[in-house]
């Protein structure tokens, strides 16, 4: 059941703790347009701590509007994980600049990779013979140590 608090004549809804993060935003700007914002804050804070959604603040876009408000409502540890999921989400194309240059830079230097050990396969595949290929099979160590056995 939201819970209604009375300030000036005007009735703000708080959100709950399983409401998505923008209601929060909305109850912030609603608070800043009626209070202004350092009035804002420090209600929105006061709500927060009985009320906050703790999934808002490994939420990557919330933080970026905390600090922007000058909101401080996360601990250490959620605030690392929000960091991380942000650069896990650049990483995988989320990103603009980061991902595309690796999105075209690792399948490049794979393919070169490739291609310069084929090149040295080839190479070695060029140049080999019979007692070469006895000497790396353990069937065709034992046949050449048999054969130099029964030859003295």
């Amino acid at each position: 059941m939201p819970i209604e608090i009375n300030i000036h004549n005007k009735t703000f809804l708080v959100p709950e703790s399983n409401d998505p993060c923008e209601l929060w935003v909305g109850y912030f700007n609603s608070l800043k347009a009626d209070l202004g914002k350092d009035n804002a804050r420090t209600i929105w804070l006061v709500t927060w701590k009985t009320n906050g959604s703790s999934s808002c603040t490994t939420n990557g876009d919330f933080n970026k509007w905390l600090q922007k408000n000058k909101i401080d409502v996360s601990s250490a540890a959620t605030r690392a994980i929000a960091d991380a999921s942000e650069i896990g989400s650049n990483f995988m194309g989320l990103g603009k600049n980061l991902s595309k240059v690796v999105s075209i830079a690792v399948p490049v230097t794979l393919t070169f990779l490739l291609a310069i050990i084929a090149l040295i396969l080839w190479n070695t595949a060029k140049k080999a013979d019979v007692t070469d290929l006895e000497a790396i099979t353990p069937m065709g160590r034992s046949v050449g140590a048999g054969i130099k056995f029964l030859n003295k």
